[in-house]
């Protein structure tokens, strides 16, 4: 029924919440489970980035303004540098969910993309006969959903 499922990640409870249906429904399929992280090029501008929070778990936040980025306003300065950033923090990111799929006995494959998080997820998923695409939500309601937006609705 389903021979390649992707499972966009951002590091976030919502997508790591959905992990495991993931990881059944490839296991029952015996599909192929591609892990995709999509570095978001307005949250590059912004100094929005992924990064590995002292407890180990992964989270999404504004990098902290130091004495070389103070009064800037935002991180474009050093653009290259934070799209460089979060583009290997997402990689280690796919890396660790792989590994554990690895050792689960799925078949995994591993993708970093770059662009509005819903267009290159579609896009990856027409590019790679994608047939199920497994996403959390961070479900937010009402204004602040109409506000920001879900890339799980788009």
């Amino acid at each position: 029924m389903y021979d390649n499922i992707l499972y966009p990640t951002d590091g976030s409870k919502g997508a790591a919440a959905v992990l495991d249906h993931a990881h059944d429904l490839a296991e029952t399929y015996d599909a192929t489970l591609h892990v995709l992280f999509v570095v978001d090029a307005e949250n590059v501008e912004t100094g929005m980035v992924v990064r590995r929070g002292e407890d180990g778990d992964w989270k999404t936040g504004m990098v902290k303004h130091d004495d070389e980025t103070a009064g800037e306003g935002h991180m474009s300065r050093h653009e290259e540098d934070m799209r460089e950033s979060i583009e290997q923090q997402g990689q280690q990111l796919t890396d660790e969910v792989a590994s554990w799929l690895s050792e689960e006995g799925v078949e995994t494959v591993t993708a970093v993309r770059h662009g509005e998080p819903a267009e290159a997820i579609t896009e990856y998923a027409e590019d790679n006969d994608i047939d199920l695409i497994t996403m959390g939500t961070h479900g937010r309601r009402g204004l602040r959903r109409r506000l920001i937006g879900s890339v799980t609705e788009k």
